[in-house]
């Protein structure tokens, strides 16, 4: 096997917009198909809002983006790298663990659950990923993990334990941890579906700070609310497909599909 170099090159594909390039991606579980050829273009500082119902596929796409499902078919490139995958002399071989953790290194994810060590504080969780990820030393972590705390609202309570914080609070650390990572994709797994409807506000006004720097977000989500003020497109997923994507005025009030309006008019009649 060559260097690591060698065979990165050989997956790179010429530069487009797209800093996330999928083409028909399939994912299934057993004899279940969950993915059906999902072919999306994620570019430079958009942010993009995947809705649709329960079982639609919309958090099996969100972890096949970061390989953490992996996908059976198709591809997915992020900064035109190939992702999950290696190409030597025209076959497609699983990567090593060290030509993942490369391809995986300009993408962030949040869960639904926030994963915090419940032993160290706010501030040792954030530096653990700096210090054994990005292997830099105690000094700069701890600079790195205050400043990524202090930018989503808790640089006063980087020494508090989780079960010290709120679960709005929690998520918060999860996004600086990811943050801290300095990715150039944020990719959000329902990341307020876990919280009481109070604390829900206070992880959306983050991300919308996030939206508002030119982070490069993909978003998994249940709040209609905030892809239609937020998202510059916003996707439609049932069934493994995507049935629908367009700008949010557009498919929250003019949908093209039957199956959209469906499920506009069942949320409609849930929220009032």
């Amino acid at each position: 096997m060559g260097s690591l170099n060698h065979i990165l090159d050989e997956q790179k594909m010429p530069a487009n917009d797209a800093v996330i390039r999928v083409q028909g991606l399939t994912k299934s579980f057993g004899s279940v198909s969950v993915l059906k050829g999902i072919d999306l273009n994620i570019h430079r500082s958009e942010v993009v809002c995947i809705i649709g119902p329960s079982g639609s596929g919309k958090s099996t796409f969100l972890r096949s983006l970061a390989f953490l499902d992996p996908y059976n078919d198709g591809e997915v490139r992020v900064e035109g790298e190939l992702l999950g995958y290696r190409l030597i002399h025209g076959q497609r071989k699983l990567q090593t663990p060290t030509e993942l953790a490369h391809a995986r290194r300009n993408l962030g994810m949040v869960f639904q659950h926030f994963n915090l060590w419940p032993h160290m504080s706010a501030q040792q969780n954030v530096e653990l990923a700096l210090k054994y990820t990005r292997k830099i030393g105690a000094n700069a972590a701890a600079s790195e993990a205050t400043a990524a705390l202090t930018k989503v609202g808790l640089g006063e309570k980087r020494q508090l334990y989780p079960a010290q914080l709120s679960g709005g609070q929690q998520q918060r650390v999860a996004i600086a941890r990811a943050l801290a990572m300095k990715p150039k994709v944020m990719l959000f797994d329902e990341p307020t579906s876990a919280l009481d409807p109070e604390l829900v506000g206070e992880v959306l006004t983050v991300m919308q700070d996030l939206a508002r720097e030119g982070m490069t977000m993909v978003i998994v989500t249940h709040e209609m609310g905030f892809a239609a003020k937020m998202a510059d497109a916003v996707v439609f997923m049932d069934a493994g497909v995507i049935v629908e994507k367009g700008k949010p005025d557009d498919l929250f009030s003019k949908p093209k599909s039957p199956r959209l309006q469906e499920f506009l008019d069942t949320w409609r009649s849930r929220a009032f």
